[in-house]
């Protein structure tokens, strides 16, 4: 078959088949991506000292940096030197000593998301300790026993917390998550009553949609009012948006996410009835170039974003995780769709970052990989690695937050450490650590 050819600026990607055989057996381009990455370490490492503790969230500040050292540490040796891996395990220490100094449980109540608040803070002290106060195993079992007791925050049904993962209680579960992966022991009631304020709130949600008539107008304005109403509603900020970040798509995959790890917290009724659904309701939302919409509205007719926060990187991940529960091929269609949206779109010009950058484009494309074992998928992620190794240069636009892991260089370089175990990648902190 021929090569095909794909441009992204000044940027040419060659996509040859012929190769895609062996390429994943064949080490050389993992360690060009390491060589590239241990570059761009150096340099987010002279940056430590210039980061300030005003922002220890994992979105934006200290503690995703933290995670993304403690990440780097378990990379295998044959990538980077031993001298690298003790480099990465003495700054997430640093890093964790920093951010849990300015750790404020009073606030809390106010947002328990392991992406945004203090949470993300404490589930980094969780996993690497304080040597500073001694006994880390001490330091991690107080801050796991701070995170666990937070869930009270989160199941207040009357409360104005969002269900959302950014600022809500799918990022509180998101947390739980990485616990457990990291083998703590999470309580499952704890897990169970989480997910009833996130289901009953989404029946509510739906409930007041219904009755005000707010679904109708929605769908009657994008002409799409063949679509009935999903039993779950979410919204944030009284908008239903549908993408990872602060929509369906990331509360749908987590609670999928929770019924697989915690099976006792979600009940198969509420799978079958609610869960699954909304799910399928979420697929025939995608749009014919292969993207979905950013949010229900006049966006259902605006083919703009993929990112992972608003469009098919976020959905994508969904999709699968659906296909792979029900063994449903229409999921892993509309995935496969979604994933050549990406491959076409998803060099982003905000940089290389998670949430709205080219590395989350390529985590997507890793789980298209993992799921269908289909090299093409690994073969385009590292496509997407490669440009990313050369982030300064090819982003037309500077993050906000340059250095950070969602916004910025630590996602970078937590995806290039992925990609060197592709079959192991997963998105920072939405199917554990």
């Amino acid at each position: 078959m021929d090569d095909i050819l794909k441009t992204r600026g000044s940027q040419t990607l060659f996509l040859s088949y012929r190769y895609l055989l062996l390429f994943e057996a064949n080490a050389e381009w993992k360690k060009d991506l390491a060589l590239g990455m241990v570059k761009l370490v150096t340099v987010l490492t002279n940056q430590l000292s210039n980061l300030t503790t005003s922002d220890i969230s994992m979105y934006t500040g200290l503690s995703g940096i933290g995670l993304f050292f403690y990440r780097l540490c378990n990379v295998d040796r044959q990538f980077i030197d031993d001298s690298v891996k003790s480099d990465a395990v003495s700054q997430s220490q640093k890093i964790t000593r920093r951010c849990l100094r300015h750790v404020d449980y009073d606030r809390l109540y106010k947002n328990v998301s392991v992406f945004t608040s203090f949470i993300g803070a404490l589930c980094l002290g969780a996993l690497v300790g304080n040597p500073e106060h001694g006994d880390v195993r001490m330091t991690m079992d107080k801050c796991f026993e701070q995170i666990i007791s937070a869930s009270k925050f989160a199941v207040k049904t009357d409360s104005a917390m969002p269900d959302e993962a950014l600022y809500g209680r799918t990022g509180y579960l998101c947390a739980l998550l990485a616990l457990s992966n990291a083998r703590r022991d999470v309580p499952v009631d704890v897990v169970s009553s989480v997910v009833n304020a996130i289901v009953q709130s989404g029946k509510v949600t739906a409930k007041r949609y219904q009755s005000e008539g707010a679904y109708r107008s929605l769908m009657l304005h994008s002409r799409r009012s063949d679509l009935p109403m999903p039993p779950l509603m979410f919204e944030w900020h009284e908008k239903a948006y549908l993408g990872g970040a602060h929509g369906f798509a990331g509360i749908l995959l987590t609670l999928i996410k929770v019924s697989q790890v915690f099976q006792e917290a979600v009940s198969a009724k509420v799978m079958d009835d609610l869960v699954m659904p909304t799910v399928h309701w979420m697929g025939e939302l995608q749009m014919d170039s292969g993207n979905w919409p950013s949010s229900l509205g006049s966006s259902l007719d605006r083919d703009v974003l993929v990112h992972w926060c608003h469009g098919a990187t976020g959905v994508v991940p969904l999709m699968l995780a659906a296909y792979q529960l029900t063994s449903d091929k229409r999921y892993l269609e509309r995935a496969i769709r979604g994933g050549e949206a990406i491959w076409a779109r998803g060099l982003l010009h905000k940089g290389c970052g998670l949430c709205h950058g080219s590395a989350g484009s390529g985590y997507a494309l890793l789980d298209l990989y993992r799921t269908t074992n289909d090299e093409k998928y690994l073969y385009r992620a590292v496509k997407f690695a490669e440009w990313c190794t050369n982030c300064f240069e090819n982003r037309t636009r500077i993050a906000d937050r340059p250095y950070s892991l969602f916004e910025g260089l630590a996602g970078t370089l937590y995806f290039l450490a992925d990609i060197l175990d592709p079959k192991q990648a997963r998105y920072p902190l939405l199917s554990g650590v």
